[in-house]
């Protein structure tokens, strides 16, 4: 548990500390943990719920040529992915390099994200728990995905929509679930000004997600949706919870937000989006669990942002405090009670083999 504790704590105590680098120090501090938490990710070794199943899912990609990947086959398999894990079995070291770029383009988009907060590392902070411990340490390309979502979040708070959609393809190109965030990139640069529009968009998106996942839909429909009892995920409700506190503090605080931030209409929509998963979540919890990965970037945004606007330095000071204790609390949960934290324990790098 020590090295998950140190990842949490580390830039904790760095942005509590009265002492404030300067300069370019800040971005060499950034750089060097930004490296530590890829090596971390990256080269784990045998942590993660789904180690094995990467290693005999992906294990046919040793006998495949590359002219061969580009195939029906490939394709649904998330081509980015395993042009990735082909390189990594031919010519590197197998899952470890794999997991390795995934890991880079994770942390990446986190930093990114982080960086541009009012309190980037309380933004870092939060992050740890779950979106980096959990996701980035046990849903390889899931992560990848939104890594590139994360990046691309950054370009939509600017407006700049096109790089967002870029990312979203990018971000398809390593899990499918992505497609889940092309309606908020178009809800957000776009006014649905009556009912007609709306459902134009949808049955857009609807033909777009099943022409991607055709041949997986009754796979997913019977996993996710129909076989509850097999594929159910129990903390799918906890999760969705946080994004839901989240989501409730933002709305208390709109409208400053507005008054001081020109991306307010973005996180409504996140905010209205996570209210709306909650019920889901009791019915199809998996499903819930994880579309709700990609909205987990909003608990930095507004968790970082919020003390902006309590203007008493005291209940400021009370409010950052009891977010921190409220993650290191789930973080201390979920390692000593969590189903399947037993996976991650105990920590292994390959570098320590």
């Amino acid at each position: 548990m020590t090295t998950y504790w140190l990842m949490l704590l580390v830039p904790m105590l760095a942005g509590l500390s009265p002492w404030k680098a300067k300069g370019a120090l800040p971005r060499v501090q950034w750089f060097l943990y930004g490296l530590f938490l890829i090596v971390i990710i990256g080269l784990r070794h045998e942590v993660g719920g789904d180690w094995s199943n990467y290693i005999e899912n992906y294990s046919w990609l040793q006998s495949v040529a590359f002219s061969d990947l580009i195939t029906t086959k490939s394709i649904t398999d998330d081509i980015g992915f395993v042009i990735v894990y082909w390189f990594s079995l031919k010519f590197l070291n197998g899952i470890y390099a794999a997991n390795l770029i995934c890991a880079s383009i994770f942390i990446a988009g986190l930093i990114r994200v982080c960086k541009k907060m009012p309190i980037p590392w309380l933004a870092l902070v939060l992050a740890i728990p779950y979106l980096v411990i959990v996701v980035a340490m046990g849903y390889t390309r899931q992560a990848a995905a939104i890594g590139f979502i994360m990046w691309g979040l950054v370009d939509l708070m600017k407006g700049e929509s096109l790089k967002f959609y870029v990312m979203i393809f990018l971000g398809l190109l390593f899990h499918k679930t992505a497609l889940f965030m092309l309606p908020v990139g178009f809800l957000y640069g776009n006014t649905i000004r009556n009912l007609k529009d709306f459902l134009l968009f949808m049955l857009f998106f609807g033909m777009a997600f099943f022409a991607l996942l055709a041949d997986r839909i009754s796979h997913l429909v019977h996993y996710y949706v129909t076989d509850t009892g097999g594929m159910e995920s129990s903390g799918a409700i906890i999760r969705v919870m946080m994004n839901v506190v989240s989501a409730s503090v933002f709305l208390y605080f709109r409208k400053a937000s507005s008054e001081k931030y020109s991306d307010t209409r973005l996180w409504t929509i996140f905010s209205v989006v996570s209210l709306v998963m909650l019920p889901l979540a009791f019915i199809i919890s998996t499903t819930i669990d994880r579309m709700a990965l990609y909205f987990i970037p909003m608990q930095l945004v507004i968790f970082s942002r919020t003390p902006l606007f309590i203007i008493n330095s005291y209940n400021r000071t009370l409010f950052i405090l009891s977010i921190l204790f409220l993650y290191c609390a789930a973080l201390f949960v979920w390692l000593n009670f969590g189903n399947f934290s037993s996976h991650w324990q105990p920590y292994q790098n390959l570098l320590l083999k």
